[in-house]
């Protein structure tokens, strides 16, 4: 499996100046950073500040999306989930299931956070229960993160972030050496800034610098971010509260979801992308 077959879109080069432009000016940027020996830490608050091929040169990109897709998804592995595969349209989700024509398929996610017709699960992470999703292998599409999760896999480790797991991904990005050049990529919210995502962001930045001797060199959206998680401090639950995406939710009557993403480290799982798959990640 191919992440193109989920992606609903074919694979040939796009025709836009302005996003040649993009490729061309991150290539030449990473080309000389790598030349010059950086250790590079990047943040991008939305997946639209950033292509796809800037992307696939860092070793590892951290995808965060704290509302909701990281912790439903690390919850549905942590519940036995076989495997995610992410979907980044309705459509595309709905012809792979159609085409891989297995019963242990469920369909998961949403649409502007609210079930899709025809979903077994939506995007509450309350709703990826053992006795739902053990064994189980699930097409999952959501508003922002699978975009994000899918523009990233040209990268050469692709992590998915929330609060409820970024001590663990902290400890993975570690695990095989030197993590850098890295990206942490926000979700953000119909590619626009999230200030959860940021703060998110802006912790596993501070524990990134802590954890590096020396210190990597960060671009100023991860300075920025690193000064909004310190405005919120560890109060994750209020900042959810405060959030407009967070608001969003409540209004549609999904306020009990906002503790569950709001739970620092309660997840020892790190969802990794691998062909086109997201599985727990497992030490070598």
């Amino acid at each position: 499996m191919t992440i193109a077959a989920a992606t609903g879109r074919s694979s040939g080069k796009s025709t836009s100046a302005s996003l040649e432009r993009e490729r061309m000016g991150g290539e030449s940027e990473l080309a000389y950073l790598r030349a010059a020996g950086a250790r590079q830490l990047d943040v991008f608050f939305s997946p639209s500040e950033v292509g796809e091929d800037r992307l696939k040169g860092y070793r590892n990109v951290v995808v965060i999306d704290v509302l909701r897709a990281a912790t439903s998804i690390a919850t549905a592995l942590s519940n036995g989930a076989r495997d995610v595969l992410p979907a980044i349209s309705i459509s595309a989700a709905t012809t792979l299931a159609s085409q891989l024509a297995r019963d242990d398929i469920l369909l998961c996610g949403e649409r502007e956070g609210k079930l899709i017709d025809g979903f077994h699960l939506g995007n509450s992470p309350a709703d990826y229960t053992r006795d739902r999703v053990r064994g189980r292998t699930l097409i999952f599409g959501s508003t922002n993160g699978t975009p994000a999760i899918i523009k990233a896999a040209g990268a050469g480790t692709v992590l998915l972030c929330g609060f409820v797991n970024l001590p663990s991904v902290l400890e993975v990005l570690f695990e095989e050496g030197d993590p850098f050049p890295m990206a942490i990529l926000c979700a953000g919210k119909i590619n626009r800034f999230s200030v959860e995502d940021s703060a998110c962001a802006g912790q596993l930045v501070d524990l990134m610098c802590g954890r590096s001797s020396p210190e990597p060199q960060l671009n100023d959206a991860a300075r920025i971010s690193r000064l909004i998680k310190r405005e919120f401090g560890g109060d994750s639950l209020s900042l959810l509260y405060s959030s407009d995406h967070g608001r969003y939710l409540i209004s549609l009557g999904m306020e009990a979801d906002l503790p569950m993403c709001a739970a620092f480290g309660v997840l020892p799982i790190v969802p990794v992308l691998r062909d086109g798959k997201l599985v727990k990640w497992e030490s070598s």
